[in-house]
């Protein structure tokens, strides 16, 4: 069982943020404050801005009572400056404005160790949360990740799941040509409303680009109750028809003693179907009890087919293995220095950088050695989606003297796309190291189309509390890791 971690949660007003609060509970977490970016006092509330809900903003100060919870809020000051997918760090940028908010936070609870987004399919948000997060020393948490892609594989699956708990949010704004005035006030959530919004917004409901759940900006929701587990008390909204515009109807209280919230299961169906078949695990009969004979230590090679450049078996020995004896050899710090150093030369001989290196494979002789050597990797990788990473514990195979190996692949052509989760979710483990979970490029066919996808090695880590699947036996890891492979693939269009 993971550790419970104590949860700062960015609440917005919207349905996502209070959702995900309720799953953090529902795992065994510890919600400590509320925390919330609000538009500049002397200006229009809708600022329409890239990364926050600031629409019902004046509402907020009422959330820190309904839920018996400390609020914290500030200004937004700065504005979209990256307006890439992917984040990274910019001072003027609109989300740094999190990071003195969350320090303020943490200042006041110390005991914060965690913090919660409501990002369902946004990678444009998750990133730049995660990015404040990790540096602030916090594990993000982003429950509803992927959620409509996890069984029953629904678009409608969110909506139904915050109906089924009594989770009312009403339609505050609608911004979608399909979704008209009459929807504002209603119950997002409500079967009725689902059904209507679904003829409304036409194929789009279902065909997997977050219409439904309002991801695309479709209407944005005001949540006024929810389950007793959370809500203290219903938000009570003084001059209601006055403060949201054209809001109607008033919220149902629906309050549980104890909260009955459906959570994802594990394995997705197809995959239960695999867990499930008769599955024969083979006999492994130990011939000798002697060491593993060392491999002849492969020739490193460079070349480049088509447009991949591969940088293969490198190690960071100026002489062979055999000359050095223990313990003088190098350490494996100094070696796998020496080898970034060598693909930083070869990589200009081709004229390309590191940020074009798609893959690594890293070969270990021992396991043990991966905390002391990853911080050094992550430092050779200090970009937006590092690649893709496999790396292999091989024990006395590799030859003496020689601890780490590495082969890198490269395109220096082509638009280079990148899957980098770092918030724990249902989908699949969070890579909180210096690879990405996927990285992909244009094949080189013509027709504009196809993608060329390296994907990192998987383990069976339980996503939720990052710890390793211990349930079913071997089977039930080795179905786990395909599924984490098979979801990541999913995630990228593979079919």
């Amino acid at each position: 069982m993971a550790a419970s971690l104590n949860v700062i949660a960015l609440i917005s007003g919207g349905k996502d943020s209070f959702f995900s609060i309720l799953h953090c509970l529902a795992n065994g977490h510890r919600l400590v404050a509320l925390a919330n970016l609000h538009p500049p006092e002397d200006g229009d509330e809708d600022i329409n801005s890239f990364m926050y809900q600031t629409i019902g903003s004046s509402l907020i100060p009422l959330y820190g009572k309904a839920l018996d919870v400390p609020l914290y809020r500030q200004e937004i000051r700065g504005s979209a400056v990256i307006h890439d997918r992917d984040y990274r760090e910019e001072k003027d940028d609109e989300t740094e404005d999190l990071v003195p908010l969350l320090r303020k936070v943490m200042e006041q609870h110390p005991e914060a160790n965690a913090v919660s987004t409501g990002a369902i399919l946004s990678t444009y948000q998750r990133t730049r949360v995660e990015s404040v997060a990790l540096r602030l020393g916090l594990t993000p948490l982003s429950f509803l990740w992927q959620y409509p892609f996890l069984p029953p594989y629904s678009q409608s699956s969110l909506l139904s799941d915050m109906h089924a708990v009594g989770q009312h949010s009403k339609i505050i704004k609608v911004a979608s040509g399909g979704l008209d005035e009459s929807f504002l006030g209603e119950n997002v959530a409500d079967p009725k409303t689902v059904s209507r919004m679904k003829k409304a917004l036409g194929r789009f409901s279902e065909n997997g680009d977050g219409a439904l759940v309002g991801e695309g900006g479709e209407f944005e929701t005001l949540v006024v109750d929810g389950p007793s587990l959370l809500w203290k008390r219903k938000l009570e909204i003084p001059g209601e028809g006055e403060i949201v515009r054209q809001e109607g109807g008033t919220a149902t209280w629906k309050a549980t003693a104890k909260l009955d919230l459906r959570k994802p299961p594990t394995f997705d169906d197809e995959f239960v179907r695999i867990l499930k078949s008769p599955l024969e695990t083979p006999t492994i009969t130990r011939l000798s009890e002697k060491r593993p004979r060392p491999i002849t230590l492969p020739t490193s090679r460079h070349f480049q087919h088509a447009e991949t450049l591969i940088f293969s078996n490198l190690i960071g020995l100026s002489h062979p293995p055999s000359t050095y004896s223990d313990p003088s050899h190098p350490s494996i710090k100094l070696q796998l220095t020496n080898i970034f150093l060598r693909l930083i030369k070869l990589l200009e001989s081709y004229q390309t950088m590191p940020d074009h290196i798609t893959h690594c494979t890293l070969l270990l002789r021992d396991m043990k050695d991966f905390t002391s050597i990853n911080a050094l990797y992550a430092h050779f990788f200090r970009f937006t989606n590092p690649p893709s990473r496999v790396t292999i514990a091989v024990g006395d195979t590799i030859p003496a003297g020689l601890d780490v190996m590495l082969t890198a692949i490269a395109h220096p052509a082509g638009q280079r796309t990148g899957l980098h989760v770092q918030s724990q979710s249902y989908w699949a483990p969070a890579n909180i190291g210096p690879y990405s979970q996927a990285i992909s490029v244009p094949l080189r066919r013509g027709d504009g189309e196809g993608r060329e996808l390296h994907i990192a090695g998987q383990i069976p880590l339980d996503p939720v509390s990052m710890t390793l699947y211990t349930k079913d036996g071997f089977n039930g890891e080795a179905v786990l890791a395909l599924q984490h492979l098979w979801r990541i693939g999913r995630t990228q269009g593979v079919k």
